[in-house]
């Protein structure tokens, strides 16, 4: 009983004891040298602009780096760098029918970032993210599209996150 007790000890101290790595069991694994971040706007450049996508993807992505890791965010020349803007953000038609046309949408949005680490120059890329939701050709988009582009960015963000924080 004792050896099980000293066995989960070592188990539990080894875990929570090392204070120089950042690493975790939620799969971060972010150099210990690296303390902060800079996340830059993400201006929409596309050919269909949505006033407000721009601020709330960047937002969004601060968001999950100051929920999931334990960087701060600096305005400029932070440890990890990341930048990039909304290449593409449209509608086509994916399916039709002889009767009606377009049967289904296709609603997609292209995030190019470029991820920069002066002090791990091997983790830097430059990189398209796309991610798109598809919907019923009768429904109106203008009454959906926050939500297809609140779903669209989550996906994305979580891309660019997973090739950040947990190199996979």
């Amino acid at each position: 009983m004792i050896k099980k007790v000293y066995l989960f000890g070592c188990i539990l101290l080894l875990l929570t004891g090392c204070k120089s790595c950042k690493y975790s069991l939620s799969g971060i694994n972010i150099p210990a040298d690296v303390n902060n971040i800079s996340i830059a706007y993400f201006d929409n450049k596309s050919q269909l602009v949505n006033p407000s996508i721009s601020q709330k993807f960047t937002e969004q992505l601060k968001d999950k780096f100051l929920r999931e890791t334990s960087l701060a965010i600096i305005p400029s020349n932070g440890d990890f760098q990341l930048s990039g803007f909304i290449t593409d953000y449209k509608i086509e038609p994916v399916a039709t029918t002889t009767a009606t046309g377009s049967a289904k949408n296709r609603f997609s949005m292209t995030v190019k970032a470029k991820f920069e680490c002066p002090k791990h120059k091997d983790m830097n890329f430059e990189e398209n993210f796309t991610k798109f939701q598809e919907f019923e050709a009768t429904e109106n988009f203008q009454t959906i599209e926050s939500r297809l582009a609140e779903e669209v960015s989550k996906q994305i963000i979580q891309e660019i996150f997973t090739k950040i924080a947990l190199r996979w």
